[in-house]
């Protein structure tokens, strides 16, 4: 029960951000004059609402109006949310709509405000930062708070930062009071912003939370690995290797099933995890499982739209005994009635024959629980960050700061020991840094397939562009990034400049 307390604190929060529902949002999703916090629980709503913004399920997140209807929030596998843009853009995933970030031939017209509108609400931490540092209550509980708003704004950022480069920042809270486009900060100011505030929520913030009411909340995992994974990206695996031993020293471990972290939502796996709920859950299945498909499933009400898939090449690279496999259907059944009998056949949809709109493009990920009687959204959690990764992280830091090693290959083999793969580890592995890192990327990818993390991946080992190009699209060096919306551009007056190549 005490897991499940937050989680329908969470749930209420973005529920309040939908933009299909005319509920009042002032407590959850934004600050006004109106509404703007006088006392701790007032504080507590608002904190509870930042949380909105890093939830899985699209929404307006009470910013429908910066593109007329909808919203990505961080984790969010539809549209261009970064979740969903870190893999429709890579040879990992297909997305049958969104076809200009498959195809890479979006361009500075393209409005990404959806996505971008994120970036309001680290003004609004930086508010509710304020707030709480003039509030008098318990010095305990305010720094745990602070520590939270200062984790968030961060992840927020880091998100941000991922796709466009940094982005008007407003930290100072005075001028939080009267926003005003301001120039883009330079990148050593936005990534040491970020540092700054994990570094500094990291002694408050509580270890780790599995069976605990502070379940989906900011932990000392959480910061520990955007820490990690920002001096990773930025080529700094010296300052890396400290928080990524840290992780290792928390007490997480391995899962001996593959499957099991994302069936159990405590696993001890897991290092963050966006909780279940019972108002507005994971929309994975959503967008994953086409609305013919039942019986792979065994569903008691048919998904919906089933847009997004793996792509076959990618599967390709699993071999057949690669026990992460089971999480990827090839193949599916859909009933269809029989108007000359009545009944029920069923057609078998497969890569071969008769392949259907979906399977065409490649095969189901199904590597969650499935809820049986929900359809949009299902009620189980959303892995974020889990211990895989970190193991996969030690053994590429140890190679490029020492590689090719024994200690980078024995990090390697805990990943495919429990895939039963180390067979397949090239012999010639450790010849080079190179070598490894080929092996590496390509593991990270079958580990980690629809977990987010592949275009980041594929930037920091220098291949996302060449990889796009090997399947065809024209892609451009500059397009690691996406255009600042030209709204922004145009609203601003030129304060706010583009990115290089959107000129």
């Amino acid at each position: 029960m005490k897991t499940k307390i937050f989680a329908m604190l969470f749930a209420g929060a973005m529920a309040a951000g939908m933009a299909s529902c005319d509920l009042d949002p002032k407590v959850y999703s934004s600050m006004t004059d109106d509404n703007f916090p006088k006392t701790v629980t007032d504080a507590d709503a608002l904190l509870t609402g930042l949380y909105a913004n890093i939830k899985n399920n699209s929404g307006g997140m009470d910013d429908r109006f910066a593109n007329g209807a909808w919203g990505w929030p961080v984790w969010s596998i539809g549209g261009a949310g970064w979740y969903g843009y870190n893999e429709i853009t890579t040879d990992e995933a297909y997305y049958l709509n969104e076809t200009r970030y498959r195809d890479f031939t979006w361009g500075a017209a393209d409005n990404s405000m959806q996505t971008y509108q994120l970036n309001r609400n680290i003004t609004r931490a930086t508010r509710l930062i304020d707030v709480l540092e003039k509030l008098q209550f318990d010095d305990a509980r305010k720094k745990r708070m602070i520590a939270e708003a200062k984790c968030i704004r961060a992840h927020i950022m880091f998100a941000l930062y991922d796709m466009y480069g940094p982005v008007p920042m407003t930290i100072d809270p005075e001028k939080a009071q009267d926003v005003k486009y301001e120039p883009r900060p330079t990148k050593e100011e936005y990534f040491n912003q970020m540092v700054k505030d994990l570094t500094e929520a990291l002694p408050s913030l509580p270890a780790k939370t599995q069976n605990t009411a502070d379940w989906g909340r900011c932990n000392q995992g959480l910061a520990r690995m955007l820490l990690m994974k920002l001096y990773m990206n930025d080529h700094q695996f010296d300052r890396a290797l400290p928080y990524a031993e840290a992780l290792k020293d928390m007490g997480y471990t391995l899962s001996a099933d593959y499957f099991e972290p994302f069936r159990n939502e405590t696993s001890n796996e897991t290092i963050w995890a966006i909780p279940s709920g019972s108002i507005s859950d994971n929309e994975f299945f959503f967008y994953t499982i086409p609305s013919d498909c039942n019986e792979v499933c065994g569903l008691e009400v048919a998904p919906y739209w089933g847009v997004f898939t793996m792509t076959w090449s990618f599967y390709d690279t699993f071999t057949s005994g690669d026990v992460r496999k089971k999480g990827i259907a090839p193949t599916y059944k859909q009933y269809v009635k029989n108007s000359q009998t009545g009944r029920m056949d069923t057609v078998l949809h497969t890569r071969y024959n008769n392949p259907g709109e979906r399977l065409q493009y490649g095969p189901l990920v199904v590597k969650y629980f499935i809820d049986k009687q929900l359809s949009s959204s299902g009620r189980f959690h959303q892995v974020c960050f889990r211990y895989a990764d970190v193991i996969l992280s030690l053994a590429e830091i140890e190679n490029e700061l020492n590689g090719p090693t024994n200690k980078a290959l024995d990090y390697l083999k805990q990943i495919t020991d429990r895939a039963q793969t180390t067979a397949t580890i090239p012999s010639d592995i450790q010849a080079s840094k190179d070598n490894f890192r080929e092996f590496l990327l390509a593991e990270r990818g079958r580990e980690l397939y629809l977990e987010g993390w592949r275009r980041e991946d594929l930037i920091r080992f220098g291949k996302f562009i060449s990889n796009a190009r090997a399947r065809g699209k024209d892609a451009k060096d500059y397009q690691v990034l996406l255009p600042i919306p030209s709204k922004v551009i145009t609203q601003s007056g030129g304060i706010v400049k583009q990115n290089p190549g959107y000129e």
